[in-house]
């Protein structure tokens, strides 16, 4: 969250300033469009990715004694789906910065970041990186025991009841059906915006602000 702050309320200004200082602004249609995207990948990140991140940590921070197996498969599709919005926000990111400078990213520079076979529903493709790169990432906690939890949860005690109702009364269990929903229902963000149409505009705008709102109040967590 304090990247997304820095990023957002230091970073954009200065480069926007610097940018400004260098040359005349390119195109509107290109400023618009790369304020669309920054938009969408600030809203990604603050709103799906922090909160994805905040639902796995909690699940592996509980130790793998009191993982059950549905805490456990929460915790992997939470960091799962964090990683996948992770990847595409940062090619929005890149996408809207590069469209305020007035630099076009080539299209295969595009689809590396922004994962567009998933998007359009080819997991075959990139569904075990992901399920690789969250499985890493579960191990960066110093353990394999919440993979093994995965198919072999710990006995039932208080410990697991606790950690099921902590994991399963939090907030961002909602935030984990959402990113499901954007995952499977939403365009890729490229081809959302080919048509820059009014409403498009107000959408993104809606997003970056709601996220701007929660990176300075706070509200979202880590």
């Amino acid at each position: 969250m304090h990247i997304a702050h820095q990023l957002l309320f230091v970073l954009l200004p200065l480069a926007l300033a610097v940018r400004l200082a260098l040359r005349p602004w390119p195109p509107a249609a290109d400023v618009a469009g790369g304020v669309m995207r920054f938009s969408l990948g600030i809203g990604k990140a603050v709103l799906l990715v922090h909160p994805l991140l905040h639902l796995s940590s909690m699940v592996l921070r509980g130790g793998p004694d009191s993982l059950s197996t549905s805490v456990a498969w929460t915790g992997f599709l939470a960091l799962m789906l964090a990683l996948h919005f992770l990847i595409t926000s940062a090619g929005d990111l890149i996408a809207g910065l590069c469209g305020l400078a007035g630099i076009k990213l080539t299209d295969k520079v595009e689809d590396a970041f922004s994962l567009r076979r998933l998007n359009h529903g080819n997991l075959a493709r990139h569904l075990p990186l992901l399920i690789f790169l969250a499985a890493v990432g579960t191990l960066a906690h110093g353990t394999w025991l919440p993979l093994k939890a995965l198919f072999s949860p710990a006995p039932r005690s208080i410990a697991t009841v606790f950690q099921e109702t902590r994991v399963w009364t939090d907030f961002h269990v909602v935030t984990m059906i959402a990113g499901f929903a954007c995952l499977l229902g939403l365009p890729w963000s490229r081809d959302f915006l080919r048509a820059p149409l009014p409403w498009k505009g107000v959408i993104c705008l809606c997003v970056f602000f709601l996220a701007a709102v929660m990176l300075w109040t706070r509200v979202s967590p880590m």
